[in-house]
């Protein structure tokens, strides 16, 4: 049977009893605590917060959605090094994280490393890819050129659904066919 550790450490404070100087710190903590609280409550009293009827945030989180819901959408790319544009691709649909995967990172089991049904007794361990391979890709992103090649990039980009009107021009440009 497990004893949550808290649980245990409360149960020994209040058995072996607390000094005196815990007690002045304790009321010290509650008095500012206190005063926190009461602050707080007439902060809210003054300023509640607003009804708002409609979110911006999350409209634009679905217009990114809808837009990006499209494997055909073309998109361009910058890629951005030490401040300058290094290079600029259209992108046929969307630039994805090289830490997405297709499958969960970790797996529950039991004690013989058997799948479990339940949480009870079981432990959570990494899950291998859908090529068998563990481990974690490095940080950075991918996506597909309009012809079709496989570009990773670690770095700063910014992306957009129109070609953007560059003050500079691009430092290094490859034409991949």
């Amino acid at each position: 049977m497990r004893i949550n550790h808290w649980v245990l450490v409360v149960f020994l404070l209040a058995v072996c009893g607390c000094t005196e100087d815990t007690e002045d710190k304790k009321g010290s903590y509650q008095k500012d605590a206190q005063a926190v609280e009461e602050t707080q409550q007439r902060v809210q009293a003054s300023v509640p917060i607003p009804v708002i009827k409609t979110s911006a945030e999350r409209k634009n989180i679905a217009a990114r959605a809808r837009l990006f819901d499209n494997e055909n959408k073309i998109t361009y790319i910058y890629l951005v090094s030490y401040g300058k544009v290094m290079a600029f691709f259209p992108v046929k649909g969307k630039v994805s994280s090289l830490n997405s995967y297709l499958t969960a990172e970790d797996k529950l089991v039991n004690g013989n490393g058997q799948a479990c049904s339940s949480a009870y007794g079981c432990y959570v361990v990494a899950a291998p890819d859908i090529d068998g391979a563990y481990g974690q890709n490095s940080d950075g992103i991918f996506f597909f050129t309009t012809e079709g090649a496989y570009v990773e990039w670690k770095g700063e980009y910014m992306v957009s659904d129109q070609p953007l009107k560059l003050s500079q021009p691009a430092e290094l440009v490859r034409d991949i066919k």
